[in-house]
């Protein structure tokens, strides 16, 4: 058994999830000798494709015509496209039209989370879906006290530093995070892409304001610095499919605060091994919390910690092997 793992514009999305998640992919199929290539004229059994552009669409039909099995990666769907880029609100109603009919190309579905399996079936997709989880390199992805030192010094960071890790979309939370900064005594660090070509107005009028103690990183070269470096991990994501970087936190033993959205409950137990508050109020009561209570802050890391484990690349790898097994047969 061969796989073709494809990526439409991989060098453009090395600093998404989407990167994130075939990085992830080519491992876990390592951990689990399965042969994989990402050469669309090499000999293979399943294409798995992990975007949505046109080309992906092509390769997927001319494979399907070689009697190759055809497996596609759901990790967009219409809703959590809304609140991104300028005019994707606009965009989203025939986004979410062409996405049936690419996703039913598919001999099967892969999609991060039950959660997006229901919207996806709502939504008109007829091909079979499975839930499978990005996975977490356990890794790679460690918490280190040179890195968290390293860090702080480089950013002037001391006492209880709040953290976030995102595109700066609104759809991400970003504003929610800055109001919360503004209460803070402390810096808090958001460490996530702009695209101010297509960004929406107003996010780039948001940022012109924000206060001085709120840190925007663009980009850093090994995010773990930023995990090892601050404290409490802040996500305040208004839509998800899963939220990788809350594996990443997790398995970097941040505690962490979280929205509280329905994707979250197949993983995440409030008061177990994170908190979840439902609006800005509540985001402002959980942190306050967390900052005073540093005993809570170690249960909730600690248990964030043990749930990632779950998610490891090794247990991830096996699914998916059996999976392509299954389909093949």
């Amino acid at each position: 058994m061969k796989v073709c793992l494809y990526l439409e514009l991989e060098s453009k999305l090395r600093g998404s999830g989407i990167g994130a998640a075939i990085k992830n992919q080519r491992k876990s199929l390592e951990l689990n000798d399965v042969e994989y290539t990402s050469n669309l004229e090499g000999e293979f059994d399943i294409l798995h494709t992990n975007s949505i552009g046109l080309n992906s669409l092509r390769v997927a039909r001319e494979m399907k015509k070689k009697g190759k099995k055809v497996v596609m990666h759901a990790h967009t769907t219409a809703d959590d496209f809304r609140n991104s880029y300028r005019f994707s609100n606009v965009i989203a109603p025939f986004l979410k039209r062409y996405l049936n009919y690419y996703y039913n190309h598919a001999d099967l579905v892969l999609c991060p989370s039950q959660y997006t399996k229901g919207v996806l079936e709502k939504a008109g997709v007829k091909a079979p879906i499975i839930p499978i989880s990005n996975g977490i390199d356990i890794e790679r992805f460690k918490f280190s006290k040179k890195k968290r030192r390293e860090f702080r010094k480089e950013f002037g960071l001391e006492g209880i530093t709040p953290l976030s890790v995102g595109h700066v979309f609104r759809r991400k939370g970003i504003s929610t995070f800055i109001k919360l900064t503004q209460r803070l005594p402390n810096k808090s660090v958001w460490v996530g892409r702009r695209y101010k070509n297509m960004e929406d107005p107003s996010i780039a009028k948001l940022i012109k304001n924000v206060p001085s103690n709120f840190i925007l990183i663009d980009f850093i070269k090994d995010i773990v610095c930023a995990y090892s470096g601050s404290d409490i991990f802040v996500f305040p994501s208004h839509c998800e499919n899963q939220g990788i970087v809350l594996l990443e936190a997790s398995s970097c033993r941040m505690p962490i605060i979280v929205r509280d959205l329905p994707v979250y409950r197949e993983w995440f137990d409030d008061g177990v091994n994170c908190l979840k508050a439902r609006n800005e109020g509540e985001f402002k009561e959980k942190l306050k919390i967390l900052i005073e209570d540093e005993k809570l802050r170690d249960n909730l890391a600690k248990n964030a910690y043990n749930m990632s484990r779950e998610h490891s690349l090794q247990k991830v790898g096996k699914k998916l092997k059996d999976i392509y097994s299954g389909l093949l047969e």
